[in-house]
């Protein structure tokens, strides 16, 4: 005999032989019950679609960690930031799209996998990058240096690709090359996961396993396609290369015209840039500007030097030196931190601006003055990181004193490492390595 309640959430208890109703209505039939049937089937149509889209993208996506990296396939990387490639020999893309030589997914056993992540110091400019330099430098069989730098990056895209593509990749340590040109830019970290972000950037699709339906979301802002534009009719370069053309073609007085016009300045402001333009300095760089370092031409130097010497603030050196740092060592920390939690260790490398340590680097400018104050507050700055992340135990290894002095070390209008800089830097990254292993090995 059953023994049940006689009531029950105010309604008659169901007796034996009740059928299933309860005031005359089935409990199917109640408004609530109903409501609540149909909120579940919608939820689990919505989520059963979202898979079925997600599978259905795998096939127009590139495969992981390609969509971590810069999100294409390897044929559009040559297209959009591997001019070097088009220029001469040198080392091309591997299948996860970086100038690499061809990896696996995890290291084998008993090798050494270390990971080098930065910008385009890592990937453009010279024949062969430093990973690669560095790799051979060790000359052993049982270390790797693979290759993670993605142009047009910054530290919050150093965190994230850390955590979601370098440590599941089987790195024991990790190497970051913060340049201090541009990496003290303002960017953070975000408090929130959004529904769809850029990937390696965590988001709520990425932790379900929406990788691919992200990824065709979001893709079109990655940084990297963004600045360079590899899809569209007219890339970066294309355009760089067009003005480079056009400035081989012209007179002194007439690249002075030129850029007038290219500085938009009116009154006051273009006279002076008319004088400072009329230096007989200013030759030097035209010549270099017709047949620059290995036919690399990048033009992003001219507009923040126009402003500078003619007295306008410039972004990075209108805030100080303690902003700068207080701006991205939250994000410092974090990758350390994250590393730490991996068992992977850390450590940072500082790349100087040319001008801080080239001297033909130097006299490619002069005629815009002692540049030294125009990244005053970034050589100021990276002073002031360094002795930081060495007080939080992260090893910085500075690279101003291995390349101080050092002629052509930088590539002259292309602003990057020339082949000669990559080897300097690569036989003192090398040797700390070394240095480390056998420490490690006593």
């Amino acid at each position: 005999m059953w023994i049940i309640p006689r009531r029950w959430n105010g309604y008659d208890a169901m007796k034996p032989g009740d059928n299933g109703t309860r005031g005359g209505l089935r409990w199917a039939e109640r408004p609530m019950v109903n409501g609540v049937i149909l909120s579940v089937l919608v939820v689990l149509a919505l989520v059963v679609s979202l898979y079925l889209v997600n599978f259905i993208a795998t096939g127009l996506t590139p495969p992981w960690p390609i969509i971590g990296l810069h999100g294409v396939q390897p044929d559009v990387g040559v297209r959009g930031w591997g001019r070097v490639l088009r220029l001469g020999a040198g080392q091309g893309f591997n299948s996860w799209g970086q100038r690499d030589r061809p990896r696996e997914r995890l290291p084998q056993p008993g090798i050494r996998r270390i990971a080098f992540v930065g910008d385009s110091f890592l990937e453009e400019s010279s024949p062969i990058p430093l990973p690669m330099a560095v790799e051979k430098k060790i000359g052993s069989t049982e270390v790797e240096v693979l290759n993670f730098g993605v142009s047009a990056t910054g530290t919050t895209d150093y965190f994230y690709r850390i955590k979601n593509v370098v440590i599941p990749l089987g790195a024991h340590e990790i190497m970051l090359f913060f340049y201090v040109g541009n990496d003290f830019g303002p960017d953070k970290l975000s408090t929130r996961l959004a529904i769809f972000s850029t990937y390696p950037k965590d988001s709520i699709a990425a932790s379900m396993g929406l990788l691919s339906l992200n990824h065709l979301v979001t893709n079109r802002h990655r940084n990297v396609l963004r600045v360079w534009q590899p899809e569209e009719q007219e890339s970066l370069d294309d355009r760089e290369q067009a003005m480079l053309q056009r400035l081989q073609t012209m007179t002194d007085d007439q690249i002075r015209e030129f850029f007038l016009d290219l500085s938009k300045f009116t009154g006051d402001r273009r006279a002076k840039l008319q004088r400072i333009l009329a230096d007989p300095a200013s030759v030097s760089l035209f010549a270099a500007l017709r047949d620059p370092d290995g036919g690399l031409f990048r033009s992003y130097m001219f507009d923040p030097l126009f402003h500078w010497v003619i007295g306008d603030d410039f972004r990075e050196d209108a805030s100080s030196a303690q902003a700068l740092v207080a701006g991205i060592y939250p994000r410092m920390l974090a990758m350390k931190q994250v590393c730490d939690a991996a068992g992977v260790a850390f450590s940072v490398a500082l790349i100087p601006m040319g001008w801080q340590v080239d001297p033909r680097y130097v006299e490619t400018w002069s005629m815009f003055g002692d540049l030294n104050g125009f990244g005053q507050s970034r050589n100021q700055a990276s002073e002031l990181l360094k002795v930081r992340l060495k007080r939080d135990g992260v090893a910085v290894h500075d690279l101003k004193p291995i390349l101080h002095g050092v002629r052509g070390a930088y590539l002259n209008v292309d602003g990057h490492w020339s082949q000669a800089g990559v080897e300097r830097v690569a036989a003192h990254i090398a040797q700390i390595i070394v240095t480390a292993i056998s420490a490690g090995a006593r």
